[in-house]
């Protein structure tokens, strides 16, 4: 199998950046730590019987952070493999990679004060959550299946400002020095995104599959169920409160995709698919209605309101690659591309057959003749006499086509693909549509099939793997700075011993108390070396009560409890 950089296509290296293992501090390991210790304690029971060897198999420890390289290595027995990514991957990218069995992992990890739950993508959820159940190959192989119908259905404009908004207030809400005001801007900004969403996409339909199977999908009965989605797997707090009563479980199917969901909130209910088997099935239900599926009218309809780089195929075996922005006549008659353009056919793009911006009639002729059908010789009734011949064509839709024939290309069969004029002109009525001194028109009467992204990838530009490490090396104020040397201290005292390690943690809890008062992670720590070795109790139960009076001003954003039921101190 190849390495997996060297089966990334050119255009999708730009997202591929380089893990900076260093700039992880011990404060990072210590949320990978904690996090992993208590949702693999909780999930080991509930979770899909690959995670508990899943991790391991694919290059994941509980107690430290993943190196990317590692994790790699571990997916390639399974046919994947992972990359480091900066943040948020359009989805459309996540998407490509996941049906090349490549598993995108954001470098960056959440803060300590958003460790029970993170508005960004981070190497908790990509690594921990996603990772785990590819070794399962039935899983795997509707990963990738997935992947691939996902590149295909059409999104909206209304699509991309919802997913720029969410990306903005999702980075905002993870730095530290955003201020509340800039919150609250974004946030409105989201809300009107939210509100100018006039109808579900294909993307957006498969984005609620994704979510309710991928990201928070549960696996047997409703009464009894195991976990596998990555948003549970990764997450504190709902790998326990799903199996909450009010949390409602409902078989898993096609109609799930009429349910939307709101991603700062406890999911209301989860859906249950009785095997992986059944994933396939489920998602060729969703599709059947997709335009790559139906073709037609609705397809081009599909096509226009997406607003994105597509691919239109016609009955006579050539494709069409461009952004569909007019639709004229009813049933279409004339379509126009605007932007970079290209004719295919078998997917992949036409040497000589590139252009900016195109057009073409679509339909039969006046005569119901459909050009598609015919070969160089039934030009002759056109009066093409050989190159260089003026022809005229009158379409059913009322166009009129005058130019002189130069060239065509034809499909396996002989049949008319691509008729290359000069001076051509395209006329309705008195209405002239186009007039171009070299125009290659596209023959096809029908559109079997239409999808978004370029058939052939070689479409777009070629781009270069990043340079950059991620993630970026923090700079630390004066507090923060205190904080990660109290960190340090207790790390050190440790390793020479409880005697020397007792003091430390003394001093240490009084410096947090007084100026660290909202934080608890370091608390745990102590509290749980301290419970190793049995000792320390006036100092333990100091502990554990801070932690209880920070958890009580924040119940939900604070996992005190979980962490002190994992220490057998709940």
């Amino acid at each position: 199998m190849k390495a997996t950089l060297d089966r990334i296509p050119s255009h999708l290296r730009q997202y591929v950046v380089k893990q900076d293992y260093s700039a992880y501090d011990e404060i990072d390991q210590a949320v990978w730590r904690f996090t992993l210790l208590q949702t693999y304690n909780q999930l080991k029971l509930t979770a899909h019987q690959s995670y508990a060897q899943g991790l391991n198999q694919t290059g994941i420890y509980l107690d430290r952070i993943p190196r990317i390289e590692e994790m790699d290595e571990g997916l390639s027995k399974f046919g994947w493999g992972a990359i480091c990514v900066n943040g948020f991957v359009p989805p459309r990218a996540f998407q490509e990679f996941q049906s090349l069995g490549i598993l995108p992992i954001n470098a960056a990890i959440r803060r300590a004060e958003h460790l029970a739950y993170t508005p960004t993508p981070d190497i908790i959820h990509e690594a921990a959550g996603h990772a785990s159940i590819i070794p399962d190959a039935t899983y795997a192989a509707f990963l990738k299946f997935f992947g691939k119908l996902s590149t295909l259905g059409f999104s909206s404009r209304e699509d991309q400002a919802v997913y720029e908004a969410i990306k903005h207030l999702s980075y905002a809400k993870e730095d530290s020095a955003t201020q509340p005001e800039e919150i609250e801007k974004l946030m409105l900004i989201l809300e009107k995104a939210l509100d100018e969403v006039t109808f579900t996409s294909e993307s957006a339909t498969l984005a609620r599959l994704l979510w309710w199977t991928v990201e928070f999908g549960l696996v047997g009965t409703p009464e009894n169920y195991k976990i596998y989605g990555a948003g549970i797997l990764s997450s504190v707090g709902e790998s326990m409160m799903l199996h909450l009563p009010k949390v409602r479980k409902k078989r898993l199917r096609a109609r799930c995709v009429e349910t939307d969901y709101d991603v700062t909130e406890q999911q209301p209910q989860l859906f249950v698919v009785e095997r992986f088997e059944d994933l396939n099935e489920i998602l060729d239900q969703v599709v059947t209605d997709f335009a790559f599926k139906v073709g037609g009218k609705l397809a081009l309809q599909r096509a226009l309101a997406a607003g994105e780089v597509g691919t239109i195929h016609l009955n006579s075996g050539l494709q069409v690659i461009g952004e569909l922005t007019q639709i004229i006549g009813d049933p279409p008659g004339f379509l126009s591309f605007t932007g970079p353009c290209a004719l295919a056919t078998k997917g992949r793009i036409l040497p000589d057959h590139s252009c900016d911006n195109f057009s073409m009639p679509i339909g039969p002729l006046a005569d119901g003749t459909a050009l598609s059908g015919l070969t160089e010789y039934d030009l002759g009734r056109f009066q093409y006499r050989g190159p260089g011949s003026s022809i005229s064509l009158n379409y059913m839709s009322g166009l009129h086509l005058s130019g002189k024939l130069e060239r065509i290309v034809t499909n396996d069969q002989g049949h008319l693909m691509i008729m290359c004029f000069t001076q051509c002109r395209i006329s309705l009525g008195d209405r002239e549509l186009v007039a171009s001194q070299a125009y290659h028109l596209a023959v096809g009467e029908s559109v079997p099939s239409a999808h978004a992204c370029p058939i052939d990838h070689e479409f777009w530009p070629a781009t270069q793997f990043g340079t950059e490490f991620f993630p970026k090396k923090k700079a630390y104020d004066a507090a923060s700075k205190k904080l990660l040397g109290l960190y340090q201290d207790t790390i050190a005292a440790w390793e020479k011993g409880i005697e020397e390690a007792l003091p430390v943690f003394e001093r240490t809890a009084d410096v947090l108390e007084e100026e660290y008062p909202e934080h608890w992670l370091l608390h745990w720590n102590m509290l749980e070396k301290l419970t190793e070795v049995d000792r320390g109790i006036r100092l333990a139960s100091r502990l554990k009560a801070t932690m209880l009076e920070i958890e009580a001003r924040d119940y939900n954003n604070v996992p005190v409890s979980i962490g002190l039921k994992y220490l057998g101190l709940a």
